[in-house]
């Protein structure tokens, strides 16, 4: 019998069923904010699609809205449903959804295009791991948050739903609620984009040493251009 492969579910929104990057919009206007959304989308995409060519692993759309799910931005990956709730119940009901039928499950955010494919292969290859103890991964973010989460096993959704979304706590409070259940490991911590502040420092973190995807540049590029507009 073939070993089960793992999973990768990326959460978005679809453009025009949902507002997107209401604080980035508010700095950089609606267009502009959707253009990033779509670019930072199709960085994760290509990173994901890279990783899945290397390693056994299925990617997802974790899609927001059940009537976007066979939206043609979501047609290179196989769609899921998010569910309905808050972030904390769809956390948990895709993990549900995935953790049955593969060996592990990975959650991204579609706002981190500075993901390397390096970082996302390293957290595949300690999931991949055979174990006693369960395996977990989390990839602070700096505002507090994760831009990764991975585990060998479902969570109860009671842990999702006491965890805070969207605060300084976020990512301390998750490890706090997991700790006794497994082993978690750390990736370097990323900055996600909500705010216009954060287009700096991913601009940044894309200029470094590392291979970028052709993706990924297009990100660096687009923010160039606005910083080169706002100055």
């Amino acid at each position: 019998m073939p070993q089960k492969q793992g999973a990768i579910a990326v959460f978005v929104k679809t453009p025009g069923y949902s507002p997107l990057k209401t604080r980035l919009a508010h700095s950089v206007g609606t267009a502009r904010a959707e253009q990033f959304h779509i670019l930072s989308t199709k960085a994760v995409a290509a990173v994901v699609q890279t990783v899945s060519q290397q390693k056994p692993v299925t990617p997802f759309w974790a899609v927001a809205e059940p009537e976007a799910i066979r939206d043609s931005l979501w047609s290179q990956f196989e769609t899921i449903d998010q569910g309905a709730g808050g972030l904390g119940e769809r956390l948990a009901h895709v993990q549900q959804q995935l953790v049955a039928s593969h060996r592990f499950v990975i959650f991204l955010g579609a706002d981190t295009p500075q993901l390397s494919v390096d970082l996302l292969n390293e957290a595949v290859e300690i999931l991949s791991v055979e174990s006693e103890t369960p395996q977990f991964v989390m990839g602070p973010a700096c505002d507090g948050g994760f831009y990764l989460f991975g585990s060998q096993i479902a969570i109860d959704p009671e842990i999702w739903l006491k965890v805070p979304y969207s605060v300084e706590s976020t990512a301390r409070v998750l490890g706090e609620q997991i700790q006794d259940l497994g082993e978690i490991h750390l990736l370097p911590e990323l900055s996600d984009v909500d705010t216009v502040q954060e287009l700096p420092l991913v601009a940044s973190q894309l200029s470094t040493g590392e291979v970028w995807l052709e993706e990924q540049l297009q990100v660096l590029n687009w923010i160039q251009e606005w910083q080169t507009r706002s100055d």
